[in-house]
């Protein structure tokens, strides 16, 4: 055991002597192996001035990320780069008696200084909840002369609003209806409730049908059959493919002569 020890190198040393020679080395080895491996004080402070020396230069800009996709029913400006409104949200709206009276009343309550209170700033600022509690005060205990009056304002309110919405509805293009609808089927898929309902597409905008369905339709209407649908559609297309090409061409023609007419019409109502 000595003469291993002296091979080593190491001094003779009593065991406790020896046992806390040890202890003491091992503690430092594993320091300066922890040291080694995390970042040191000092280095932090190497890298502070690096900071500093890089903000001293020149300004650094943070690489942007890739431009957001549009989704399918968003459209932009060409000029000016803008989303452009769905067609819902252009859509008037018909407000019903009480509303119409409460804005009336609240834009005369503005100039009224006892509806007027000083904000975390000190300024005066308009006291909408204070306004509001008096506006449904009043119509609770409206006269009969003044319901009277808001009821010809409803009537006049509800005419302008019918007036707009036929102008609305016939400003709608194709485009429109379909981008809205896009939107609400999005909306449903997100599992949002209350969505409203899709805008039905009028006749003169419904795509045509094609040769088959001519050919179904044809044929529903010259039998007296009591068929569900599924099983007339079944029996409807057996019929179709047993028919010759000579047999078929006065359907398709008919659903290319309906096609081109839709494309033309579509071309005048963008």
């Amino acid at each position: 055991m000595l003469a291993s020890v002296r091979y080593i190198g190491v001094p003779l040393l009593s065991p406790p002597a020896l046992k806390q020679r040890l202890i003491g080395s091992v503690s430092g080895y594993v320091t300066t192996s922890y040291s080694s491996l995390s970042p040191a004080k000092s280095s932090s402070k190497g890298r502070a001035s690096d900071k500093h020396v890089k903000s001293a230069g020149t300004k650094t800009t943070k690489p942007k990320g890739p431009a957001k996709k549009d989704m399918p029913w968003e459209r932009r400006d060409p000029k000016s780069g803008e989303l452009i409104p769905l067609p819902y949200d252009r859509k008037p709206t018909k407000r019903p008696r009480f509303v119409l009276f409460f804005m009336e009343r609240l834009q005369e309550l503005k100039e009224k200084p006892e509806f007027r209170k000083a904000n975390q700033d000190g300024n005066k600022v308009f006291d909408i909840k204070s306004a509001a509690s008096t506006i449904g005060a009043e119509w609770k205990k409206l006269p009969d002369s003044e319901r009277a009056r808001v009821d010809k304002l409803y009537e006049q309110h509800v005419a302008q609003y019918e007036k707009d919405l036929k102008a609305w509805q016939k400003s709608l293009t194709p485009d429109d209806i379909q981008r809205q609808n896009q939107f609400l089927a999005y909306q449903r898929k997100m599992g949002k409730k209350a969505v409203r309902r899709n805008i039905p597409v009028p006749d003169n905008m419904k795509r045509p049908l094609s040769a088959f369905f001519l050919f179904a339709q044809h044929l529903r209407a010259n039998s007296q059959t009591t068929q569900p649908v599924y099983e007339f559609a079944k029996e409807a297309g057996a019929k179709w493919k047993a028919l010759s090409a000579k047999e078929k061409e006065p359907f398709e023609e008919q659903a290319r002569a309906d096609k081109e007419e839709y494309n033309k019409r579509m071309e005048r109502l963008k």
